[in-house]
């Protein structure tokens, strides 16, 4: 099994903090429900309001490729365009020594 360990970093535009938060929270549920998903966790800065990160894990490049081209995720991007200051920053890591 070929697992991809992933971070998503998201700035918010200055006062769309919340609204962006709440889109996100909004598709958890469909991301997690996804076949290849084993994590999706969202978390939020503690010094820098408005900057949040995703740590996920799916189970294949497969995966993680399918997860972009869901429909959910179309629209959540659609609907998150215009309330992010610069492009999200995803990186992708392969395992080198996890418990």
């Amino acid at each position: 099994m070929d697992v991809c360990f992933v971070t998503a970093k998201l700035t918010a535009k200055k006062g769309m903090e919340a609204q962006l938060e709440a889109e996100v929270v909004k598709n958890i549920p469909n991301v997690r429900a996804e076949k290849g998903c084993i994590r999706y966790d969202f978390h939020k800065n503690r010094s820098e309001d408005g900057t949040f990160l995703f740590y996920e894990i799916w189970e294949s490049p497969e995966a993680l490729d399918a997860h972009g081209k869901t429909p959910h995720m179309l629209a959540y991007k659609e609907r998150t365009k215009d309330l992010l200051a610069c492009p999200t920053v995803v990186t992708v890591w392969s395992q080198v020594d996890c418990r």
